[in-house]
């Protein structure tokens, strides 16, 4: 009893798991449509849909060139009562991603041709994939809305906003448009329309954190600055990125849809560790920043507890749900059972990427990102030569087995370089 009354008053270990329960509700509401797209379409056109969230998701990072990881940063690294510093924060990263976002539509917009050929294997309209060259803006509106309340120690809403808000958006058009959701290209339609609508109520979240505008725009930085600032950022969020989906792109690539369906279905369950890994992320990163910053001699002892917290919380997850991989699969419609031998690497690849999470954390306090940058570029060369060599013989199992590969590098080489930098004792 006196164990639970101190768990309950641990500060990190109550905001975890709020964090956690909202995360998992955003899982639930992601799976809800992602099932009802299985269900409802046949395995070559889920894999269209699937493709193009990842293609949405991907360009729109690029676009944002590291604002959202400056955002979580510098927010977070503010005393609380600075309200106007960071309303000014987040609207001069807006005036800067409306810029960047426009510069991507249009690239966007030229490669469809490309891109449908490449990755779609010409199974959607082109001048569909050109419409959904628009979402772009109001995703990163999006994510950059949710790293803000990251940064205020919003955890929760946070997860909501990223998560959930796309989810509740999908599954409403859907609904309203069930009688006609079987026609590929209104799937495909919907979806770019729900990016808009969660973009515009994620600003809905935010507005009640915000200061007048008059008085951020005083102590607004200028845009130009948060690109300089946030450039340096960017290969993190690059290189992260390519290493959970590198292996769907190669796999488009390679394959036919139907394979990215199988492969999508796959990687969207062994994902639930990584959404599960994301809630501790949004509540450790900021009480570390917060720490070094106003409480540095707590740092070591903090650091410890969060690294223990992530490895047993990631563990359980990956053992319970390698005992319940079949059923999962078999939810999605029993042709994607087919796919459990890649959900079980995955699983595992996905653990050994969780323990290296508060040991990068490290590296972007200490501002060496440098060096996690070279690392996160080496994983990315391991990962693309594996995909190369294995996908093509092993099919979903050799892009699976290449993740698993990269992220037990990718942590090993991290942790050796924390090490070696002494990042906890200068």
């Amino acid at each position: 009893m006196g164990l639970l009354q101190k768990a309950l008053k641990n500060p990190l270990l109550v905001s975890s798991f709020f964090s956690i329960i909202a995360r998992f509700t955003g899982v639930a509401l992601n799976f809800t449509a992602s099932i009802v797209i299985t269900r409802m379409l046949n395995m070559s056109e889920a894999g269209v849909i699937f493709m193009l969230m990842l293609f949405v998701t991907g360009v729109s990072l690029i676009s944002r060139i590291g604002v959202d990881q400056l955002i979580v940063k510098s927010v977070a690294s503010l005393p609380d009562d600075h309200t106007d510093q960071r309303t000014g924060l987040l609207l001069s990263s807006y005036k800067l991603l409306i810029i960047t976002s426009f510069i991507f539509t249009l690239i966007w917009i030229a490669a469809s041709p490309w891109i449908r050929d490449a990755f779609f294997h010409n199974e959607i309209a082109l001048n569909d994939l050109r419409l959904a060259g628009i979402t772009l803006l109001f995703f990163n509106l999006l994510t950059t809305n949710s790293f803000y309340l990251k940064g205020l120690k919003r955890s929760s809403s946070s997860v909501l906003v990223q998560n959930a808000l796309p989810a509740i958006s999908y599954l409403f058009l859907i609904t309203a448009f069930w009688n006609s959701f079987q026609d590929n290209q209104l799937a495909v339609n919907l979806y770019s329309v729900s990016i808009v609508l969660a973009g515009i109520l994620s600003v809905f979240a935010v507005l009640p954190h915000l200061s007048s505008q008059k008085q951020a725009a005083i102590a607004a930085p200028s845009p130009l600055k948060i690109f300089k600032d946030s450039l340096p950022l960017a290969p993190i969020s690059y290189s992260a990125f390519l290493m959970l989906w590198i292996d769907t792109l190669m796999v488009g690539w390679f394959l036919q849809n139907e394979e990215v369906a199988l492969y999508n279905v796959a990687a969207k369950i062994s994902f639930i560790s990584l959404f599960f890994l994301g809630a501790l992320d949004a509540t450790i990163y900021p009480r570390l920043l917060s720490t070094f910053h106003h409480n540095r001699e707590k740092l070591s002892i903090f650091f410890w507890q969060s690294t223990a917290l992530v490895i047993t919380v990631l563990l359980v997850v990956t053992l319970l749900m390698l005992i319940v991989a079949y059923w999962l699969l078999f939810a999605f419609g029993d042709q994607y059972v087919s796919a459990k031998m890649t959900l079980v690497i995955l699983l595992f690849a996905q653990f050994f990427r969780a323990t290296s999470l508060t040991f990068s954390f490290m590296f972007i306090i200490r501002e060496k990102v440098r060096y996690l940058n070279i690392v996160l570029v080496a994983a990315l060369v391991v990962d693309l030569i594996c995909n190369i060599l294995l996908v093509p013989r092993y099919g979903i199992e050799g892009a699976a087995i290449s993740t698993l590969i990269t992220n037990v590098f990718l942590s090993i080489t991290i942790v050796i370089l924390f090490l070696f930098h002494k990042l906890l004792e200068k």
